[in-house]
């Protein structure tokens, strides 16, 4: 009990990188809570006040069908801005050119689109915009989704392609309002507090790492000093109490991380739906991140290391991963060869629970515990990895020491 205590008197003499990583964490979700209402602006009525300039709406448009249905769409997107026809560019040179809002949409044509939409099948256009909500982003697609079935009915009725084409054009256009465009037509956000809460779920990884990983390495560091550890090993208590009172401490810390994200995650956004269907998975997804960056922490830990030094890993493992991995930067933008490296890496496998949970992330996962329980898995292979060789590391060291 001694040592579980004098774990905590360290903790607090390496303070500082708690109290940062605390005020972070606080002005973000103040930032993320006051900010969610604005950007999940849904309110048909005050959107329809809104003006919109038909020439600051910039399309590129893929035509892979090349009939007279498809040219009635160019026909009436050019009605909207200026349109940039593209054959043959590659997902990732699509995604920079909306990222950095060069472009606001891109709409694709399927091939063999008007057959299939004279034949009845389930068809449709595939819309892509820059942002999930952005100023410059229209709610245009109804008008276009409107000409199609307008042009269906026309078919129906027994008219040629061409004059389907022209009389469905004279009755779609319309005055256009500010509206929500998602990467996929049928994902949308529905609730600011589920928003606010999913973003800030989203840094979790990247805030336990701060605190585990740099005010607690740093009390087990300050520790493992020479003559801490000889005082400790005076005293009539075994080595293997050392360890498992640091093993104690660093979970109790972790403990606390998940108790706080868990009751704030329930009490601001419990009736939505990402909280009251899946809110058992966000507090094991919450576990299992703080299990691998406890072992990483262990890890780490094992070397005496100062404050700066332990302060460059962590922010370079941290920020690396959160950029490469979806956290800071949608994962849909990212190239495809980063894509695959982020399997990789443990928090690529915390936010895809976190983007299969949360209905609005665009990444489009289908739901299922077998997928659910195997992401956790492959987090607690991370964390056994890394406490296995840390546990490697520090026997190597027993063995020099002796």
């Amino acid at each position: 009990m001694q040592l579980y205590k004098n774990f905590f008197k360290l903790v607090k003499a390496n303070k500082i990188s708690v109290i940062i990583a605390t005020i972070i964490m606080v002005v973000y979700a103040a930032a993320m809570i006051f900010s969610a209402p604005y950007i999940i602006d849904k309110d048909q009525d005050t959107a329809s006040e809104k003006s919109a300039d038909y020439k600051n709406l910039g399309v590129i448009f893929r035509d892979n069908d090349d009939s007279e249905l498809s040219h009635g769409v160019r026909k009436l997107i050019e009605k909207y801005g200026s349109i940039e026809d593209d054959k043959d560019s590659s997902d990732e040179h699509i995604n920079n050119i909306l990222y950095f809002s060069i472009s606001d949409y891109f709409i694709e044509v399927p091939e063999g689109f008007q057959e299939k939409i004279e034949a009845g099948e389930d068809v449709s256009l595939s819309y892509s915009s820059h942002s999930q909500v952005s100023g410059k982003t229209f709610s245009f697609v109804n008008d276009i989704d409107s000409f199609v079935n307008i042009y269906r009915s026309y078919r129906a009725m027994g008219m040629d392609d061409k004059a389907s084409v022209e009389k469905a054009l004279d009755m779609t256009f319309s005055d256009v309002t500010f509206g929500v465009v998602t990467e996929k037509k049928d994902v949308q956000h529905s609730n600011a507090r589920e928003y606010a809460v999913y973003m800030i779920l989203m840094y979790f990884c990247f805030i336990c790492l701060w605190v585990l990983g740099m005010s607690i390495a740093s009390a087990i560091i300050a520790a493992n000093k020479k003559e801490v550890s000889q005082r400790i090993d005076a005293a009539p208590v075994k080595p293997t109490q050392k360890t498992w009172s640091q093993m104690a401490g660093l979970l109790t810390c972790a403990v606390a991380l998940v108790a706080i994200f868990s009751i704030f995650s329930f009490v601001y956004a419990g009736s939505s739906d990402m909280m009251s269907k899946y809110g058992w998975v966000v507090v094991l997804n919450l576990i299992t991140t703080t299990f691998y960056i406890s072992g990483f922490t262990l890890l780490i830990s094992c070397f005496r290391l100062n404050a700066g030094t332990l302060s460059l890993i962590c922010n370079s493992v941290g920020l690396s991963m959160s950029f490469l991995c979806g956290i800071f930067v949608p994962f849909y933008f990212l190239g495809s060869g980063v894509q695959t490296f982020a399997h990789f890496l443990p928090f690529f496998w915390t936010a895809k629970v976190f983007n299969t949970i949360y209905s609005g992330s665009g990444m489009n996962y289908t739901f299922s515990t077998g997928s659910i329980l195997a992401s956790f898995g492959v987090q607690i292979l991370f964390g056994l990895v890394f406490i296995m060789i840390s546990n490697v590391i520090k026997k190597a060291q027993m063995g020099k020491s002796a």
